[in-house]
């Protein structure tokens, strides 16, 4: 009984072998010429094969009406029971690897050719004639993926692309595209899931930039621990990137309160960051004298309070500038549109046009600038040198500052209250 058992699994061997054979044979050739970049004579000789086999599938088509010469009159049409007796044909067909292949080749032909709509549709047949195959047909998902991109498909390339992922999950690049993809989407967890999927599974080197994404997305979503963890990995690659030390910082410092990373942070950041870099060198300044004040650190607290004040008047002079250059414009808008209205000049219409362009861009970067500004806290810093020198029983230098917090209109009555506090102590001395 054993030998009979091994004589017909032999002979299935051998017939499974001799069929695979045939197959490679009879795809050898259009396959062939797709390798070869012959992309419309390989979709010719699929189409034939193709032609070929659809011609024996005759129980879903229906004949023609021009064959029926005969029917009885009487006889009338149920529709209802027509559609009672109605088939849907499912998806699947039946696992047919000769046709599957055919259809792939086809739909890649077609790519080839940027017929994009005709390849998507030669793909989705491809899957209608196969069972799908872990870890191996992942790629035909990748391919329809890169077609609905050609398509601005967004909903289609991700699914295509997140179909071939859960088909491959060993293969990281899925997740390191998928994650790349919807950074910049709503769907934040599911770029954060990809992203550290590709960075903890993936054997290749992992750019700094993985990290950094995926630190930028933890900030996103309120997740303050984990992009500390993200930004401290992207800094071991990058060590001299002042913005990123500056956004550690500022993390450490306003969300995780871990305060020796704030001061690490923030000191590497002020090495790093030009002077050009008003907004991130006057707050990361602010951070230092907060913390310096919080350890009773007043002395210092007042230097650091100080020198933020300069940058903010920095960021002043460049409010006044732009308000100065805005002025000038609307003085030329003016007389030109008084021109317009006397006669009619087609070249002076284009340079009123121009310059209302011209205003429009000049009046967005005023508004960028001032809300900069409105970020420094000018009137809060005033009031905490005051409160410093204050501390430091420094009460004549302290007043100018408080009467500056009331021009910035921030705690304005409590500091009032101050100046007069302290005036009295400076009259009677003690």
């Amino acid at each position: 009984m054993t030998a009979i058992v091994r004589i017909i699994s032999a002979f299935i061997c051998v017939f499974l072998a001799l069929k695979a054979e045939a197959r490679a044979q009879n795809a050898e050739e259009y396959v062939s010429l797709y390798k070869a970049g012959s992309y419309a004579k390989a979709l010719e000789v699929i189409q034939k094969k193709l032609d070929a086999f659809y011609l024996t599938r005759v129980d879903d088509k229906r004949i023609p009406t021009g064959f029926i010469t005969e029917r009885e009159p009487t006889k009338e049409i149920d529709l209802t029971m027509i559609f009672r007796m109605r088939k849907a044909e499912s998806f699947f067909i039946e696992d047919n690897p000769d046709v599957s292949m055919l259809h792939w080749y086809a739909g890649r032909c077609l790519f080839q050719q940027s017929n994009y709509l005709h390849s998507l549709n030669h793909y989705v047949q491809c899957l209608r004639f196969k069972h799908l195959v872990p870890k191996q047909d992942d790629v035909i998902f990748y391919e329809m993926a890169l077609i609905y991109k050609k398509l601005n498909h967004v909903n289609g390339y991700l699914s295509a692309l997140q179909e071939a992922s859960s088909l491959n999950p060993d293969n990281y690049a899925y997740s390191h595209e998928l994650g790349t993809f919807l950074y910049t989407s709503p769907h934040k967890k599911l770029a954060i899931h990809h992203l550290e999927r590709y960075a903890n599974g993936s054997d290749a080197p992992i750019p700094p930039s993985i990290y950094l994404m995926i630190g930028n997305l933890y900030e996103d979503i309120g997740r303050y621990l984990e992009t500390e963890k993200y930004y401290l990995k992207y800094l071991e690659a990058k060590p001299d990137d002042g913005h990123i030390h500056f956004a550690l910082g500022h993390t450490a410092f306003v969300h995780t309160g871990n305060l020796a990373l704030a001061q690490r942070s923030l000191d590497r950041a002020l090495e790093l960051l030009p002077e050009s870099e008003t907004f991130r060198r006057s707050k990361a300044l602010e951070y230092k004298a907060d913390m310096a004040l919080k350890n009773l650190e007043f002395e210092q607290a007042v230097r650091f309070y100080t020198a933020t004040i300069d940058y903010q008047s920095r960021v002043k002079t460049e409010i006044e500038a732009k308000q100065k250059e805005i002025a000038a414009l609307n003085g030329s808008i003016r007389t030109l549109k008084s021109r317009l209205l006397q006669e009619e000049n087609f070249d002076a219409y284009q340079e009123y046009e121009t310059l209302l362009d011209h205003r429009g861009r000049k009046e967005a970067e005023l508004r960028a600038i001032q809300n900069e500004y409105n970020k420094l806290n000018a009137g809060r810093i005033r009031w905490n040198i005051a409160y410093a020198l204050e501390r430091l029983e420094r009460y004549t230098d302290a007043i100018p500052y408080y009467r500056e917090a009331i021009a910035f209109d921030y705690q304005a009555n409590e500091a009032r209250k101050k100046i007069i506090n302290l005036e009295l102590k400076i009259k009677r001395g003690y």
